[in-house]
């Protein structure tokens, strides 16, 4: 018998500690939630954990992205819902204006209604407002735009909708006021025309050539087209020679007029007007004719019906230009409003993706992270016991050194 080493006790002692540090650690883990507390839980399982805990973040804030994007494209469908309703009404004014039972001063009164819709036009597109941005507004669509609502810059939206780099969709802003509409539809004019021949600007030029290399405009029906307008023009003139005349379109857009009569004063006027107009039409949008409607830069050119101080101003022809034109308006903003639409569709698509997707990474990081309750409740149960009978045998086993007392009696 020894009693320096009490090796029952020490073993006791033993078990009694790893017991309750067992109890401990099935406490913290009960009272938590957590499987895993620190790293030395589970290194590995916590490396994983953390990981999926990022993305889930990640993807919860790509959700909440997504239905920002939804309301700022519902702001902008909104506004146009009303830009659309008020095409609508111009094109019953000027179905109305080309009428041959109203006078000047009926489709005078017809025309102000008409710049009136116009500005509420203006109005809408510059102040459709979603979180400081104007996606509709006049500089929303170009680079260096002279309102400066959106800084200046091309409106190029990009919406974050995942949660690593590339998970984006981007959306452009498109100026909706009546200029940006028109002006955006109207990619051939400037055409100029003396008695020796008919030239156009390079600018001009260019765009048609663009038009015709993206097969938008046929170049062989447009000189056609052009051929013809001219030659209506001098049978209506009483100008001889009008069936050796043929307009050609050059690989730079440049149109040169080929005739053997040379035509002169008044009547030169009427012609190469017709030459301009039929210009002009070649994408489908034409400026209004007369001296106040040319000198209209806002977009109001394209919806002016009448027009003071013109000569031989026909108000028929022109009403009939702007129903056209309008319908064009209106097959623009359509346009748009179907992108805006679908881009929307293809969001709600995106946001029950996200969801789904944070939901089932969720439950796999549980599967790792959390603490299994019922399992957890039977350890400490175990612990528990396992505790205090320890501490029982670490009494019994001091109370074992008091028999070498016997032996010194």
């Amino acid at each position: 018998m020894v009693i320096q080493h009490n090796i029952p006790a020490t073993n006791a002692y033993r078990n009694l500690t790893s017991n309750r540090s067992g109890l401990s650690k099935n406490l913290e883990k009960l009272s938590s939630g957590f499987r895993i507390n620190r790293a030395a839980d589970d290194a590995a399982g916590l490396a994983i954990s953390e990981a999926m805990r990022s993305k889930i973040n990640g993807l919860d804030q790509a959700t909440a992205n997504a239905n920002d994007a939804i309301g700022l494209i519902q702001t902008e469908e909104g506004a146009l819902t009303e830009t659309h309703s008020m095409l609508q009404r111009m094109t019953t004014l000027a179905t109305q204006a080309a009428n041959g039972t109203y006078n000047s001063t009926s489709r005078a009164s017809i025309q102000k209604e008409m710049d009136e819709l116009g500005n509420e036009i203006d109005r809408i597109a510059n102040n459709t407002d979603y979180n400081g941005i104007k996606p509709l507004a006049a500089d929303s669509n170009k680079g260096n735009g002279t309102d400066a609502v959106n800084n200046d810059s091309k409106l190029n939206m990009t919406m974050q909708i995942g949660p690593t780099k590339g998970e984006v969709l981007d959306l452009k802003g498109q100026d909706m006021t009546l200029k940006g509409i028109f002006n955006d539809l109207d990619k051939v004019s400037g055409v100029s025309a003396t008695s020796t021949g008919v030239t156009v600007p390079t600018t001009a030029g260019s765009q048609l050539v663009k038009l015709i290399s993206d097969k938008k405009v046929d170049k062989t029906q447009a000189e056609k087209d052009l051929t013809n307008a001219v030659r209506d023009a001098m049978n209506r003139a009483d100008i001889k020679g009008a069936a050796s005349v043929s307009i050609t379109l050059s690989s730079t857009g440049t149109i040169a007029y080929n005739g053997q009569e040379k035509i002169t004063g008044s009547k030169a006027i009427a012609v190469y007007n017709a030459l301009a107009d039929a210009y002009d039409a070649l994408d489908g949008v034409q400026k209004s004719k007369g001296d106040t409607a040319n000198a209209l830069t806002d977009g109001k050119e394209y919806i002016q019906i009448t027009a003071s101080g013109a000569a031989n101003d026909d108000v028929t022809a022109n009403a009939n230009r702007v129903v056209k034109n309008i319908q064009s308006a209106i097959d623009h903003v359509s346009s748009y409003r179907a992108e805006l639409g679908a881009k929307q569709n293809r969001l709600e698509h995106t946001i029950n993706n996200l969801q789904v997707t944070s939901e089932n990474t969720t439950a796999a990081e549980s599967r790792i992270r959390d603490t299994d309750m019922a399992k957890e409740m039977a350890a400490y149960t175990k612990n528990n016991i396992l505790s205090q009978a320890a501490q029982s045998m670490l009494a019994q086993a001091n109370q074992s050194g008091q028999g070498v007392l016997s032996l010194l009696q």
